[in-house]
Parts: C-alpha cells; structure tokens; sequence
C-alpha cells in the first residue's frame, strides 16, 4: 500500500477521490438546504391558507360584534383564554392538518401557536410552529436542523 502511495501514478486518483467526495458532499449539503427552505416555504403557505380561512371567521364574527355594539366583549373573548379562542385555534390546527402533514419522516411540525392581539380597530393574528428536518443516516433518523415559522395577518374592524 505505501508503495502504491509514494508511486506517482496512485497520488493522482486518491487526489481525484478526494476531490470528487469533497464536491459531492458540498452539492448534497446545498440540496440539502434547498430542500429545507423550499419545505419550509410549503408549509408557510399551508398555514396561510389556514390563517386566510381563520381570518374569514373573525371577520365574519367582528361584523356581527360590531352590529350588535359589543366589539370590546368581542375582542377580551379573542385575546384572552375562552373556549371561543380554543374553538378557533382548534378550527386553525384542524385546517393545517388537511392541507399540510404535521408529522412525517422527512420533518414534524411542533407547538403550533395562535396569537391575538388588538391595535386600534385592527385585529392582528400570528401563528407561529417549530418545524423539525430529519436526515437518515445509518437506517436511523436524526434531527438535522430546526426552524421557526411565523405567519401573520389582520383586518381592520371598520364596517
């Protein structure tokens, strides 16, 4: 083996090797992370759609508050703990899991979360989850990488 080493001949295809493996390594790890932003992306989207169905809810809900003239009553049972808030949270996950998988071998999408908050006559709602990638190494799956995602949207409560 030292032979073939010190043979002239032989330190060209190791140094090829090691360059191929080298550069097929660099092109997996950016397929890798392309891969990761353009599922990241899909499930964004996915929850968007959710937020844009919520948001039809609310909105259909601050209109009937605002006939009925209880807007601030409307809007503490939004904010706050109340089983109309768990209601639309539920609604919220419930429509993330039809259009998007929230546990699979590729990724797991955690603690989905609804947040409300008031400015003025405008409602603003954000959902915010942890999505975790796995990569297969060996027959095992490890996690490789964690990221957040954020999704916001409002409307303005004038009618």
């Amino acid at each position: 083996m030292r032979e073939i080493l010190k043979d002239k001949q032989g330190s060209s295809p190791i140094f090829t090797a090691i360059i191929v493996l080298v550069f097929s390594l660099i092109i997996s790890t950016v397929m890798y992370i392309a891969y990761v932003e353009i599922q990241t992306t899909v499930i964004r989207n996915d929850m968007k759609t959710g937020l844009a169905n919520l948001a039809y809810t609310i909105s259909e809900d601050t209109y009937t508050a605002l006939r009925e003239s209880d807007f601030e009553e409307y809007v503490a049972k939004l904010t706050g703990a109340s089983a109309y808030r768990t209601k639309l949270e539920n609604t919220y996950k419930a429509d993330v899991l039809n259009s998007v998988a929230l546990d699979s071998y590729e990724y797991t999408v955690n603690a989905i979360n609804l947040d409300f908050t008031r400015d003025g006559m405008k409602i603003r709602y954000t959902c915010t989850c942890d999505v975790t990638f796995y990569v297969r190494l060996f027959g095992i799956n490890m996690p490789a990488t964690a990221k957040s995602v954020q999704v916001e949207g409002s409307h303005t409560a004038k009618y």
